[in-house]
Parts: C-alpha cells; structure tokens; sequence
C-alpha cells in the first residue's frame, strides 16, 4: 500500500473524528437548550400559580417544589443526551478501530 494511501486514509478518518465530536456537541448544545426552556416554563408556570394564589399559604413551599421537579426532568434529559453522545462517541472509536485494523493489514506484508 503507497504512503499515498495511507495518507488518504488518515485524512478521512480524521475527518470522521471531527465530523463525530461535532455531532456528540451539538447533541450536548440541544440537551442542554432544552433543559434550559424546561426550566424557563416551569418557572413562568410557577410565576402564574404565585400570582393566582397570593393569598394562599404554602406557596414558597410549592414554588420549591415544582422549581425542583423541573430541576428533575432537565438532569434526566441531560443524561438522556449525554448517554447518546457516549454512545456516538463508541460508534467512532469502534469504526476508527476497524479502520486502523484495516491499514495495518493493507500495509503490513504477512
């Protein structure tokens, strides 16, 4: 196999590396924009329940809770997303692995 090649192959497959860290952080980027507005809704759904019942007791400790429910439901999508980068991140170290497996046979005489 020519030097050519090889060098070929290294370009592409650096290009693939890139290509898997972009996508693992745009993944990363929309988890954490969706937590974000989850966030912000709960927030604004307290605001309105606050404001619907100023006269009522218990409402700090409402406030509290549904904040943190919120709270709850963004970390779970964060680690729903940050599982599925994890898993595109072993998907291209796999086909990097089988790529690398593959030059070495082509290069190497046996």
């Amino acid at each position: 196999m020519s030097m050519e090649r090889v060098l070929s192959m290294s370009g592409r497959l650096q290009k693939l590396l890139t290509e898997a860290q972009a996508e693992a952080e745009k993944t990363v980027q929309d988890a954490q924009r969706q937590a974000d507005e989850m966030i912000n809704v709960a927030n604004k759904e307290a605001e309105r329940k606050r404001l619907r019942a100023q006269r009522g007791t218990g409402l700090e400790e409402m406030l509290a809770e549904e904040e943190k429910k919120a709270m709850k439901e963004a970390d779970k999508v964060v680690k729903d997303y940050e599982k599925q980068v994890d898993d595109l991140k072993k998907v291209s170290d796999r086909k990097v692995s089988e790529a690398v497996d593959y030059v070495i046979k082509e290069v190497l005489p046996e």
